[in-house]
């Protein structure tokens, strides 16, 4: 499958993409918007996204099996065939973002979440998202940005 996500270095605006599911599950499943501000990896992605193991097999699903800003970041990964990589950290008992396509996080930059433009501070698979959020991945951040109805 060739991308239809063109987000490089040039593409500075957002990429309007139709909704589109990659396995997410039925009965929790949203449509939230993920924004990804990277460096060299930056764009808009409507994603339909549920609750669904990640990374490593584990279960995300904000324990209540709802969507996250982790399994929409994820689903968009398979979707659109780009790379989302993570570690496990034992203090939030949560997966942190350690690079979004090329965009690697290091000692001045790292990838946050943001939901609503507050920072998520207990982890991205901690966090339930629903229909119409915005998630926002800035690259120094990275971002679930949920604006709320």
């Amino acid at each position: 499958m060739t991308s239809p996500f063109p987000l490089r270095k040039s593409a500075l605006g957002a990429a309007a993409l139709p909704f589109g599911s990659a396995s997410p599950a039925a009965a929790q499943s949203a449509q939230v918007t993920l924004d990804i501000q990277g460096r060299d990896f930056t764009g808009t992605i409507p994603i339909t996204t549920g609750p669904r193991p990640v990374f490593d097999g584990t279960l995300c699903d904000a324990g209540s099996d709802s969507s996250t800003p982790i399994t929409a970041l994820v689903d968009a990964s398979d979707k659109f065939e780009f790379n989302v990589q993570s570690r496990y950290d034992q203090a939030l008992k949560d997966f942190v973002v350690t690079a979004i396509d090329v965009d690697e996080a290091d000692s001045a930059h790292r990838w946050n979440i943001y939901v609503y433009d507050a920072l998520v501070t207990n982890g991205g698979c901690h966090t339930a998202v629903t229909s119409g959020d915005k998630i926002n991945s800035p690259w120094s951040r990275i971002g679930v940005i949920c604006p709320r109805k």
